[in-house]
């Protein structure tokens, strides 16, 4: 009788790397204008795996707390970016945290680095 500790043992699933920060036109430097900015443009890179139909969710924490906005990628958007608006109300913070989650049609999810936007 073999010993369980004699068995092979399943190679580790390896943690996906983490999907790249997304940008923001409006504050190419991370730094935006409140002033004279009543909304930001989140643009998200096409990213591995981009199928129709994957949920993409935007997050962003300001002190107000956090606030999200899921879309579903059309067919015809498959290898394009998504973007997505962020308000100015949604804005109202000294510094603003942007992620994006992807929830892929396949199965699994995956997240981004955080971008850091900071009002001048």
């Amino acid at each position: 009788m073999t010993h369980p500790a004699d068995r092979p043992q399943p190679a580790p699933v390896p943690l996906p790397a983490l999907l790249p920060a997304p940008c923001v036109p409006e504050a190419p430097d991370g730094f935006y204008d409140d002033e004279d900015t009543r909304a930001l443009t989140v643009r998200i890179a096409p990213y591995p795996g981009m199928a129709a139909n994957d949920v993409v969710t935007v997050h962003w924490r300001t002190r107000d707390g956090l606030h999200r906005e899921p879309l579903r990628v059309p067919g015809h958007r498959v290898g394009a970016a998504v973007t997505v608006r962020m308000a100015g109300p949604y804005l109202s913070s000294a510094t603003t945290l942007v992620h994006y989650e992807v929830e892929y049609v396949t199965g699994g999810t995956a997240v981004s680095e955080p971008l850091t936007l900071n009002d001048r």
